[in-house]
């Protein structure tokens, strides 16, 4: 028969009280750690990343996946750290954030890296569903050179065609500060058909800041047309093509 002394009575439970204190999941880690998740968006030319604390790897994030939803990736509570999303199997660091969260919360990282688009960025906006009358969309602008200078600030109007009049009007949604190669934070979304279900049209125009005019293209157009898809969420890209010896606006498009 065993005895136990109220030494070893109260030792028992001492021990008994850590381990169930520190059980996975409990409470008592959100006064430590932190958490984050990222997700990498299926773009064309999208490549495996490896995903980075600091100097340790700490997962690997593939194209239309995420990480740390489902089982945390935990950062020092109220501590900068450094998040690296390199090229898989390789030292070369493609992106990279710096974040300070509190404890018990948790950051959303969403990465949009396209060498096929020039896209390579981290990108802001909501989860909400997109109905079958609507498209969700960010910006790119990659105007060549030639149409808009390095050096000019432009700001991105939207406008939408009076079926009326047939001509187009302004819609109140701008882009500020449209820059060069980087996706613009502002996350937009439209209708794209009317109550009867009649397809809307849009269309785009740049305006350089320190001018107040409109840009256009070498056929002396200033609309860039949109082709928008009800129920998506896109990438639209403003670019330019070459027919004729010059270049004329168009668009391209990314489903995510």
């Amino acid at each position: 028969m065993f005895k136990f002394s109220k030494f070893t009575l109260l030792s028992l439970a001492v021990v008994f009280t850590m381990m169930t204190a520190c059980k996975k999941g409990d409470p008592v880690n959100e006064y430590y750690f932190a958490s984050f998740s990222a997700e990498l968006l299926a773009l064309p030319g999208t490549i495996t990343l490896d995903v980075y604390v600091g100097d340790t790897k700490i997962d690997t994030l593939a194209a239309g996946e995420s990480v740390g939803v489902f089982s945390k990736l935990l950062l020092s509570a109220g501590k900068p750290s450094t998040i690296y999303f390199k090229k898989a199997g390789t030292d070369t660091v493609l992106l990279d954030t710096t974040v300070s969260v509190s404890a018990g919360e948790n950051v959303a990282l969403r990465l949009a890296y396209s060498p096929t688009l020039g896209i390579q960025s981290f990108m802001q906006g909501s989860d909400a569903n997109v109905g079958a009358d609507s498209t969700l969309f960010f910006l790119f602008n990659a105007m060549p050179e030639e149409l808009v200078p390095n050096s000019v600030t432009v700001d991105a109007y939207l406008f939408k065609s009076n079926n009326e009049t047939g001509q187009f009007e302004e819609t109140g949604i701008t882009w500020p500060n449209l820059e060069k190669n980087k996706l613009h934070t502002n996350q937009t979304t439209i209708l794209v058909t009317d109550e009867t279900g009649t397809p809307i049209t849009y269309a785009i125009k740049l305006k350089n800041v320190a001018t107040g005019e409109f840009i256009k293209d070498a056929f002396n157009l200033e609309t860039i047309s949109l082709s928008l898809q009800g129920g998506s969420r896109q990438i639209i890209t403003l670019t330019a093509y070459t027919t004729r010896n010059k270049l004329k606006f168009t668009t391209s498009y990314a489903t995510y």
